[in-house]
């Protein structure tokens, strides 16, 4: 009986990490907001519609900048200070049907560009180097027949212009040695580029409108005339973004329909690139950016939220290190988070909500834990908890090792009743090798036993305990 009861209860506790709960909405794990500003939500098309995309920067002095686009503007705020994040300037811009606006940031210049081919059409060339106090838009920048777009990417002193009314959406190369005067370049090869990524005077393009959609793989050495070398056609594309790792041994793919999925391919071979891993979240929400970084993916789930994966262990599966949903409600597949950027060295990230504007999070602290010492352990463990039985406070002691040359693992420790439903989540997030004590205050429980379980990594164990009030 014993063993069935515990296999009831981590079968519970797989099913509620992994799946969670569709009817409950902002669902959040092991991240926590630091701020939400909402502050442009006057307009927008369609109605709550209002923001776009976000980026981010950090100036040399290390202050650190989220850049949000709403229905008609740019906003730029300090977020340095977690305690008060506050709005430095905004930048007009053209509104447009879902009010596009994507960024892309070079030494202490910011670029914007938007499919609104109004006032302030084409190129927005912003230096930021006088915050926190103000911006200075230096100027909107087009050549004959160029005045939208729809994404923007850099690789050293070139931008990469993707879905522009001009070269069928093919990418379109600015020379920007002189930031504040580009120099148009070449343009790439048909077909029609959603969005792109360069690595080694590689581009990787993202054609999400191609009757056959794909990913292109582009030479840019000659900056004056890109070459294709490669295409990747794969079952159910849209794609819609893609990334590299750091060694560009592994890829990824966001499909903006069709799967509607994360994939995570292995790309050490070009002409040869298989599937490792396609990632459905808690919400089996439609993807839209994903994004490296080191050994993490930061994806924005649209109605799924804010989601990043612990990947160094590729080909093995992804470990879930977190997730913030930003959107409160049920609706359509175009609703929610539409990015994320991940890039600041404090570690802290910022998304952007299509409805409720931007938030700047963080991985969240464990509450009542605490760090015992700085001796490293050999072995997994959990120990039993002291006092037993005990009322109403309790504490729980747990080891988490340096193993299998990893410095941290992602941890959960729950505490269930005896139907194996949760009743308390002590700890839910990554925690570096050491020794912990969990505090458990069981004020609101009511008398009887109880498991506690702990799994880091491949271990897992469960012991019980007893309340008597």
């Amino acid at each position: 009986m014993k063993k069935v009861l515990l296999l009831f209860i981590y079968s519970v506790s797989v099913f509620m990490f992994f799946y969670g709960n569709e009817t409950n909405s902002q669902s959040v794990m092991n991240m926590s907001l630091i701020s939400n500003k909402n502050n442009h939500n006057a307009g927008g098309t369609p109605a709550g519609f209002h923001y776009s995309s976000c980026w981010g920067w950090t100036a040399p002095n290390g202050r650190e900048y989220a850049i949000l686009g709403y229905w008609n503007g740019t906003a730029v705020y300090d977020i340095t200070n977690e305690n008060n994040v506050v709005q430095c300037d905004t930048i007009p811009g053209p509104g447009s049907f879902y009010n596009y606006r994507e960024f892309t940031v070079l030494g202490h210049y910011l670029y914007i560009v938007s499919e609104g081919s109004a006032n302030n059409a084409g190129l927005q060339i912003v230096d930021l180097q006088y915050l926190p106090d103000s911006v200075r838009h230096v100027k909107n920048w087009t050549f004959p027949g160029y005045l939208t777009t729809h994404t923007i990417k850099s690789d050293g002193n070139f931008l990469y212009l993707n879905g522009a009314n001009y070269n069928g959406g093919g990418i379109v190369i600015l020379d920007v040695t002189d930031r504040e005067n580009p120099i148009k370049r070449g343009n790439g090869p048909a077909p029609y580029s959603h969005d792109c990524f360069i690595k080694n005077d590689t581009v990787y393009a993202a054609n999400v409108n191609n009757p056959n959609s794909k990913m292109s793989i582009i030479s840019v050495t000659n900056k004056d005339n890109p070459v294709q070398v490669g295409e990747f056609i794969y079952p159910n594309a849209v794609c819609h973004n893609v990334w590299t790792s750091d060694d560009r041994r592994w890829l990824l793919t966001t499909d903006e329909g069709g799967s509607n999925h994360l994939r995570i391919w292995n790309s050490s071979n070009l002409t040869n690139i298989i599937l490792v891993y396609e990632y459905i979240p808690y919400q089996n929400a439609m993807v839209h950016n994903a994004y490296f970084k080191g050994d993490t993916i930061f994806m924005a789930h649209y109605r799924a939220g804010i989601i990043a994966l612990d990947v160094h262990n590729l080909p093995a599966a992804p470990t879930v290190l977190g997730y913030y949903d930003t959107y409160n409600g049920q609706g359509l597949d175009y609703q929610g988070a539409w990015n994320v950027f991940p890039y600041y060295p404090s570690g802290k990230f910022v998304g952007s909500d299509i409805a409720t504007g931007l938030y700047v999070l963080k991985f969240g602290n464990p509450s009542g834990i605490s760090h015992n010492g700085n001796e490293i352990p050999g072995t997994f463990k959990l120990e039993q908890n002291y006092p037993n039985p005990f009322n109403p406070v309790t504490k729980i002691n747990f080891s988490i090792p340096n193993s299998e040359g990893r410095n941290s693992f992602f941890t959960v420790l729950r505490v269930y009743d005896i139907t194996g439903r949760v009743v308390k989540t002590l700890v839910e997030q990554s925690l570096n090798s050491g020794s912990y004590t969990a505090e458990l205050n069981a004020g609101d429980m009511a008398s009887g036993m109880y498991f506690y379980s702990l799994e880091a990594g491949d271990f897992k164990e469960t012991k019980k305990m007893v309340l008597v009030k």
